[in-house]
């Protein structure tokens, strides 16, 4: 299948590429400020995905039968330092991506973010109606309605969560910030109050690919690992996989002790029906998630002090060469 894969040289673009190659596609990777460094990937550009017209003529020269959409301004901080790019990246670029992928007959896979809920209530199924708190939110909440209005039966929107995995600059995924953290020399605080349900990068690549597969699927999905925790909960399970004591390195913290962070949804646990029963990727625990990470780049050291144990380290095609 010829696909393109937008936002190919970030956190999840890069893992959704791998995943691609290995099913077998012919992949064209889009970097925005870089490009995307993988093993055996043949074709990868750049290019700024706000110019639409480049975008448009992008499409029409490749005709592609997929396209995976990863390229957005994902923080909360980025979108309100930068409200005009938001607004292009997050909704301007899904709107014209659902509709060249319509025109070309491509099926358009959108990845979206559960930061669309306001946290309240938890165990958000896919019909739950969206209510951010914040324009990050806000933008991609209306980026979802644009892709389904012009992607129509060629869209479908992943609504996904906090990314758990290992990134080539070793600080993208939970366990590397944390890892930074303690290899300072600083006590991490975590919330016991904020809920999330963490998923592995890998796990998310692949039902992403998986579902540009199926063109009988269509609409907003859901995908996640399968536990809700708490980001203390979490912290304490990755100190505890690697034999290191969570009590030395974390402390329990609560929304309210640091009030200017701003509104912070509180339970953004999601239901994964109806796709976990349609995909044949399955939904991951997070002990299985655990035992992807390796030991972040740059804190091998204080870990060989801290455990006792060597961390040996192969060479990465694309990272280390």
């Amino acid at each position: 299948m010829r696909m393109i894969v937008t936002g190919a040289n970030g956190f999840a673009g890069r893992e959704v590429v791998l995943a691609a190659l290995r099913r077998g596609h012919d992949v064209l990777a889009i970097g925005g400020s870089k490009a995307a460094v993988v093993p055996d990937l043949r074709r990868s550009i750049t290019m700024d995905l706000r110019d639409i017209a480049a975008v448009q003529s992008l499409m029409l020269e490749e005709f592609p039968q997929a396209v995976i959409n990863c390229a957005a301004l994902a923080t909360i901080d980025g979108c309100d330092r930068e409200p005009e790019k938001a607004e292009a990246l997050n909704v301007d670029l899904p709107r014209r991506l659902a509709q060249l992928s319509f025109h070309v007959g491509a099926k358009c896979i959108h990845l979206s973010t559960d930061m669309v809920f306001d946290g309240e209530a938890g165990r958000y199924g896919n019909t739950a109606a969206p209510a951010p708190l914040h324009l990050y939110g806000r933008t991609k909440a209306a980026g979802e309605v644009e892709v389904l209005k012009y992607g129509r039966e060629h869209a479908a929107v992943i609504r996904t969560t906090l990314l758990n995995g290992n990134s080539g600059t070793g600080d993208r995924g939970l366990h590397e910030r944390l890892f930074k953290d303690w290899a300072a020399g600083k006590q991490t605080p975590l919330f016991t109050d904020e809920i999330r349900q963490p998923v592995s990068l890998s796990n998310l690549a692949d039902a992403a690919v998986e579902l540009c597969e199926r063109p009988n699927l269509s609409g907003v999905y859901h995908w996640a690992g399968l536990e809700p925790l708490s980001r203390f909960e979490m912290g304490v399970k990755v100190a505890e996989h690697f034999g290191l004591d969570p009590e030395k390195l974390i402390r329990a913290a609560q929304r309210s002790d640091v009030p200017q962070l701003g509104p912070r949804p509180r339970d953004l646990s999601l239901q994964l029906h109806p796709l976990a029963g349609k995909l044949r990727t399955p939904a991951q625990p997070f002990a299985d998630q655990l035992n992807e990470l390796r030991i972040p780049r740059g804190t091998e050291t204080w870990y060989e002090q801290a455990t006792g144990r060597k961390v040996v380290r192969l060479l990465e095609k694309g990272i280390d060469f």
